[in-house]
This record gives structure tokens, sequence and C-alpha cells, in this order.
């Protein structure tokens, strides 16, 4: 068992996946660092030794959570990390190559299905999830010596599940790409690095986005809070390719690291229109343009 590479890669990965995602829950110094810095080993087993290693890695971690902590510790650990950065290792790998289509499908599917659950489990609870997280924000700002009452609550409240559903995506697909870089550098990396830039998400993942709207639009609009942090997370991977498009429009045009600076900076000032618009700009090169790379009908 010791003298299997891949035996090793999980080990070594789990193990490091739980300290960081130890490290953080347990209040240490760069926790919040260490915590989005989790799925990172995870990725380097899977994307160097297979995706039966990611999977021994999530699941090594998983037992020292259970182990060293307590189940929720666990769970969390699985929903946020494990298993979304497994079931991208696994769904990536085609005909000995790298595809990030089903990969980039998954980062607004797993955080949409997460919500559901989670929001299943508190159906009998007063307030549903809605609730529940007004009393977890409500609880950390006393904590921190300050009032709830200063807060926009509801607004607050009402993104706060699909905030956290993004943030984990983001981080998935950021460590998932440094891992891929890293292992290529050092020539330990199982397929060629796709060129990120010409992404496609599968032709079945439109219906996904209209039901969601759908969903919203019957449940009650801005007033429910479940159905609109799912509707955000199914948009996610429509708006990464939409910024995607962006760097692979701007491919060799005179200029084009002062275009992308120009357009990260309007991302973080003009902030929701400017995500509206590079979500619609995705939408139109996934499916609105005649020709498009391979990819799109997956």
């Amino acid at each position: 068992m010791l003298s299997n590479p891949r035996w090793l890669a999980a080990m070594a990965g789990g193990l490091t996946a739980a300290v960081l995602s130890l490290w953080a829950m347990r209040g240490m110094p760069l926790g919040f660092a260490a915590f989005w810095l989790t799925p990172l080993p995870i990725f380097a087993a899977g994307l160097g030794f297979g995706p039966g290693a990611a999977a021994g890695a999530a699941g090594a971690a998983a037992v020292l959570h259970l182990a060293l902590a307590d189940t929720l510790p666990a769970v969390v650990f699985l929903a946020a990390f494990g298993i979304p950065a497994t079931l991208i290792v696994a769904t990536g790998f085609r005909d000995g190559r790298l595809d990030p289509s089903v990969p980039l499908a998954i980062l607004g599917l797993w955080p949409a299905v997460v919500i559901l659950l989670v929001a299943a489990w508190f159906s009998g609870t007063p307030g549903g999830l809605e609730g529940a997280m007004r009393t977890a924000v409500d609880q950390g700002v006393r904590r921190m010596g300050g009032a709830a009452g200063d807060l926009p609550m509801d607004e607050l409240v009402r993104v706060m599940a699909a905030a956290l559903g993004f943030w984990s995506a983001v981080s998935l697909a950021v460590n998932g790409a440094a891992a891929q870089s890293a292992l290529t550098r050092t020539g330990t990396a199982m397929a060629a690095t796709p060129r990120w830039s010409e992404v496609r998400l599968p032709g079945w993942y439109p219906p996904l986005t209209a039901a969601g709207a759908l969903a919203w639009l019957v449940a009650g609009g801005d007033g429910d809070a479940v159905t609109l942090s799912v509707l955000i997370v199914l948009l996610l991977p429509v708006f990464l390719q939409g910024i995607a498009s962006v760097h692979r429009r701007s491919a060799g045009r005179p200029g084009r690291h002062f275009m992308l600076g120009v357009f990260y900076a309007g991302l973080v000032i003009l902030s929701v229109p400017a995500a509206i618009a590079v979500t619609a700009f995705g939408f139109y090169e996934q499916w609105g343009r005649r020709t498009s790379p391979p990819g799109g009908t997956t």
C-alpha cells in the first residue's frame, strides 16, 4: 500500500485538506485564507493521479474531521469542497484529456443542490432557511460587538446562501486551475491544460437556468431567498463563461492587458449591472452565435 503512488497522494491530499479546513474551523490565525485553500490538495491529488486519488483524499479528510472534530464539520467540508472537487475531477477527464465543460456546470449545479437540501433540512424550523440565516447573522454580529439593527438584514439574508455558494464555486475554480498549473510546470499532470478562455457549457445547461428563473418567478420573486439563491448560483457558470469569452475575444489585440484591467475594474465598480451584462454576454457566446468552439453540444 505504501508503494502505491495514488494511495500516497490520496492520503497526503486528505491530510493537508483536513489541516487547512480544521485550522479555519478552530479559529486559528489566517483561518479564512486556509478555509478557501482547502480544495487545493484534493485537486492536486486528482489531477496528478486520477479521480480515485481525489475521492480518496476527500474521504480521508472527512474521516479526520469526524475523528478530530464532529459530524457537522465533516458535513460542511464535504458539502463545500470534498464532494464537488471530486466530481469536478471525475467529470473533467475525457479520453485522456481535460474537458472543463461539465466541471464548469458543476460550479453552478452543486451549490444549487446544497441550497435546496439545506432548505429542506430547515423547513420544519421557524422561518425555514431564511430564519436560520437571520439567526446566524444576528449571533455573528453580536459576537463582534455590533448590532443587527444597523445592517440591512432582509437584503443580507436574501442573498447570503447565494454568496456562500458563489465563494465556494470561486474557490473550487481558482484552486483547480492553480493545481493544474503547478502540476503542469512540474511535469506530473495527467493531462494537458485546456485553453480556459474557450470553455463552453454543456448544451443541456440552458433548461436548468430557465427552470431556476421560472421557479423564482412563481415562488414569489425577491421575497423568496431559496429560489433567488438557486437562480443566482445557476447563473454563475454563465457569468464565468462571459469572463472567459472576454479573454478569448481580447487575445491578440493591442493593449489587451489595459482592456482587461478596465474590464475587471468595471466589474468591481459597477458590480451588479456589470455582472448582469457579463452574464448576458455569456448567454450570447454560448447559444447566440452561429459558430462555437468544441464543447457547446456536450
